[in-house]
């Protein structure tokens, strides 16, 4: 019978380490920044992006997501969605 539970707790926790290996949808990070309009709401709703370009005053952040990244240009309080 232990044998059992540690393979069961082996198998549950590589399932959960993996779990955080996959990237969200587009669809799924386009839901949660609807609305939004500031980068400090973006940070709030989606986090921090997986890559910032700064061009001075503006910023690009990318965000992967499995069928396409997503990105959004960022100039000082306003954070606009726009294409990659």
């Amino acid at each position: 019978m232990l044998k059992f539970w540690t393979k069961f707790g082996i198998v549950m926790g590589s399932c959960l380490v993996l779990s955080g290996c996959f990237d969200p949808t587009q669809e799924e990070i386009l839901s949660k920044v609807e609305g939004v309009n500031s980068p400090e709401e973006l940070i709030a709703a989606i986090g921090p992006a997986n890559r910032v370009i700064d061009n001075g005053a503006l910023k690009h952040w990318r965000y992967s997501a499995s069928g396409g990244d997503v990105c959004f240009s960022v100039v000082g309080n306003l954070a606009m969605r726009m294409a990659c």
